[in-house]
């Protein structure tokens, strides 16, 4: 007959895959990691980073969402190679054929006494879209428009938290440098062109 755990046992175990799910979650909220992100890299969220989010950033105002982005932990030196693009937009009903997008603004504001900082973005108003006429009967699809977007230093030692009204979409993505920085070459002056040679 085989052998259970205990209750409590089980309990603890749930309770600790339960939080990684959740640490995972928050790390990949809105985004995903680069595609060479290891899981294990999504998973390390820097506790630095959850120790700040819980002392400095408060929450939501009324009609406002608190939305955070908690980076997987790299080293000092390789977050230099790295850059954040936060996306603000919403999911609406699309035609499946013209590209629809929202107005708006970051706007980035100083946490008194802490020397972080926190985004706010606009009401994304009404969509904007091409004007390319669907053929009838085209179904309607449900696609992600993009608004407003910045691209911020990777810090994943402090959360990214973004205030937006309620119903925006907030969604991030990495963007990574490739090689080593290049000297900017002094451009060689023309050659003088050469008198033809008299026959």
């Amino acid at each position: 007959m085989p052998r259970f755990a205990p209750a409590s046992i089980v309990c603890r175990r749930a309770c600790l895959i339960l939080s990684m799910i959740i640490l995972t979650g928050a790390a990949l909220l809105a985004g995903e990691p680069a595609a060479d992100e290891s899981a294990a890299d999504a998973a390390a969220v820097d506790p630095e980073a959850v120790k700040n989010l819980e002392a400095a950033y408060p929450a939501a105002a009324a009609g406002k969402t608190r939305h955070v982005i908690l980076l997987p932990h790299k080293e000092r030196g390789a977050e230099d190679d790295f850059k954040v693009e936060i996306i603000a937009g919403r999911t609406i009903d699309t035609d499946g054929v013209n590209t629809y997008r929202f107005g708006g603004e970051f706007r980035e504001r100083d946490i008194p006494g802490w020397g972080f900082s926190y985004f706010e973005v606009d009401a994304l108003g009404a969509p904007l879209s091409t004007r390319i006429a669907p053929a009838p009967g085209t179904p309607t699809v449900k696609a992600f428009a993009p608004g407003p977007r910045m691209l911020v230093r990777y810090n994943s030692r402090l959360p990214l938290v973004v205030y937006a009204p309620e119903g925006t979409e907030i969604r991030w993505r990495l963007w990574r440098a490739e090689g080593e920085p290049q000297p900017a070459a002094e451009p060689q002056p023309a050659a003088e062109p050469q008198p033809a040679a008299a026959r």
